[in-house]
């Protein structure tokens, strides 16, 4: 990497670049100067943490020259691509006078990537603001490791345990709505609310639950509806507060950036619900479209500036306690408060017109998927979407660092036949051949013969031989590499609820190198609700193939929905695989194999696909 850097700081110098200008992407650079990708990457890294280069996104930019005697506090900020927050970030950090690099993101992998760059010497502070869906648990890490290296890390609107935080009290905010929406006389109100994965909108979720409800509001603590970025939800909600909820006199509505107000108010109107006349709306976030609906829409507001404003200064604390005493302090956690913005879309109760007679009441929406043998083209280009979403590790590999692991001499039962795969039906969506499935090119095998195998299913009580011989439930599998990493496509059936019935195994010869258990999601028990989603889910890395289960990305394991090719099919259902990740903690020893060691006296069956290893990068 040291020629690496050399060659470029020499090239940047001679180029005459004037500060401002922008430079070369590395892909061009690698092409222009005969360098390898890694080594471009890791040397422009060291290049923007000196503060020769400025990365914005994906754009480079040779860095203007600070005046003499000034020292520019620095923060790099990880954010949304279409963050809605963006121009309050660069305002404010303009009155601070802080030299403000961001780094946007579309996925949740991308934000981890950029997290990972950004832990280099030169880094003095990293605000991260994190996507409002995904769980905690999938880039808390990459703040953590951070940390660890003494580089001050902060979440923005987003808790994590052990990371400095500022918040905004969505506790308190559901508390002055709930107060306010009391005082003008509502009693029967509804919620409506991001499905509970994230913190923030778990908290929510719980805080709408514990509210001092009254005997005749209690049902109001039940009265909750999920939308998860869907023009469906928002059509379901209005018929719900049409029908089953006619009686609801006040509606409280919390997202994050989605524009879900105007389409709500539309679809209202079809229903024949006015606002205000006869329902109440109120946000949990001030949003730009707020202000322009029809009617106004009022609100739980926080002042974003001083909340970027705290941000910015609690990096700069942490820095200046990390210079004076070579550690960071305890990870403070700040909570910015709310206050409403009354507008016209909340009034008095007494002026509606009240509501003799209900519809009989319909089961509460469900968690659980519905039978996606009659979705829509639309839905199954959506699913197919899922398998387009690459791991962190693989964002920025090449193709020649991934190796498919032979596994001929063990499949036993073929995908495309009955009798095969797992039991009774097969997986007729997946065709033999090379399947790009979350960045990672997996060979699958088999074709279209009942002899052509493609899949090596392990015994369990459910299954127990195939072709007339007992099934294996132990492997040894050979892998021969420096591996950074062991990806697997596998699939699992039969399963019970937060079931463990397998292990996968990583040894350098005799040394164990690391070990994943394998442990089903399975099928919820009947009072289980989305308050403990988050909490049972991220015990899981992998669920029932099929499609009745509630399906749902765990950490370092990912669903990988298998979906017919012809949109018209009706007739078959999805096929839910996954896909699972091993980091090798110990990437300078050779993975020479892998073991995987099933109870067979278990119900879940394990079904393994494809194999795939990801070469320790070449500095």
């Amino acid at each position: 990497m040291s020629d690496a850097l050399l060659t470029l700081r020499q090239w940047l110098v001679s180029s005459g670049f004037k500060p401002g200008a922008r430079i070369p992407s590395e892909r061009q650079l690698i092409q222009e100067l005969g360098l390898k990708h890694n080594a471009v990457n890791r040397a422009m890294s060291r290049l923007i943490s000196e503060g020769l280069v400025q990365r914005e996104g994906y754009k480079l930019y040779y860095a203007a020259e600070k005046k003499p005697g000034s020292v520019a506090f620095t923060c790099d900020l990880v954010l949304a691509r279409r963050s809605i927050h963006l121009k309050s970030y660069r305002k404010v950090a303009k009155e601070l006078g802080i030299d403000l690099r961001i780094y946007y993101y579309e996925s949740v992998d991308e934000a981890v990537g950029h997290l990972h760059a950004l832990d280099t010497p030169g880094t003095e502070s990293v605000l991260f603001d994190p996507p409002h869906g995904p769980s905690a648990s999938l880039w808390a890490p990459a703040l953590s490791q951070l940390l660890a290296h003494g580089i001050p890390a902060i979440s923005i609107r987003q808790y994590a345990d052990n990371i400095p935080c500022v918040l905004s009290d969505q506790v308190r905010a559901v508390q002055l709505v709930f107060s306010h929406l009391g005082d003008l006389g509502h009693e029967q109100m509804a919620f409506f609310t991001i499905a509970p994965r994230a913190s923030v909108s778990m908290e929510i979720y719980q805080a709408w639950q514990s509210l001092p409800w009254t005997k005749n509001g209690r049902a109001s603590a039940k009265r909750i509806a999920f939308y998860d970025d869907a023009r469906e939800d928002v059509q379901n909600l209005a018929r719900r507060l049409a029908g089953e909820w006619k009686t609801v006199t006040a509606l409280v509505i919390y997202t994050v950036h989605d524009p879900v107000v105007p389409h709500l108010l539309e679809e209202l109107v079809r229903q024949k619900r006015h606002v205000p006349k006869d329902l109440s709306v109120i946000c949990l976030s001030d949003l730009p479209h707020l202000t322009t609906s029809n009617p106004p829409i009022s609100t739980a507001a926080f002042d974003t500036s001083l909340m970027h404003e705290t941000v910015f200064r609690l990096a700069q604390r942490l820095a200046r306690k990390k210079q004076s005493t070579g550690l960071l302090p305890p990870s403070p956690c700040l909570n910015i408060q709310p206050y409403l913005i009354l507008r016209e879309s909340t009034k008095l109760r007494d002026s509606f017109v009240p509501k003799k007679k209900t519809l009989p009441k319909r089961p509460a929406a469900s968690l659980f998927p519905a039978d996606h043998g009659t979705t829509s083209a639309a839905l199954k280009q959506a699913l197919r979407v899922m398998l387009k979403r690459p791991y962190a590790l693989a964002m920025t590999a090449e193709s020649s660092r991934f190796s498919t692991v032979d596994l001929s001499s063990f499949v036993n039962r073929p995908l495309n036949y009955r009798k095969g795969w797992m039991g009774d039906l097969p997986l007729t969506h997946l065709g033999a051949g090379k399947h790009m499935i979350h960045g990672i090119p997996f060979q699958v095998l088999g074709g279209p013969a009942r002899t052509d195998h493609g899949a090596i299913i392990f015994r369990s009580r459910t299954n127990e031989t195939g072709n007339s011989r007992g099934l294996p439930s132990r492997l040894k599998i050979l892998i021969g590499a420096k591996a950074a990493a062991i990806y697997v496509l596998h699939g699992c059936g039969y399963t019970r609820f937060l079931s463990p019935f397998a292990t996968y195994d990583f040894y350098a010869g005799t040394k164990r190198l690391g070990s994943v258990p394998l442990v089903a999601l399975g099928q919820p028990p009947h009072d289980w609700d989305a308050a403990h989603f988050e909490r049972d889910s991220q015990k899981a890395n992998i669920q029932d193939w099929w499609s009745d289960f509630v399906h749902v990305d765990f950490p370092n394991a990912r669903q990988a929905p298998i979906v017919p090719s012809d949109d018209n099919d009706t007739t078959h259902r999805y096929a839910y695989l996954y896909t699972l990740e091993w980091k090798n903690p110990f990437p300078n020893l050779k993975v020479t194999h892998m073991e995987v060691t099933v109870d067979a006296d278990q119900s879940t069956t394990l079904g393994m696909i494809a194999v795939t290893s990801l070469a320790k990068p070449v500095n």
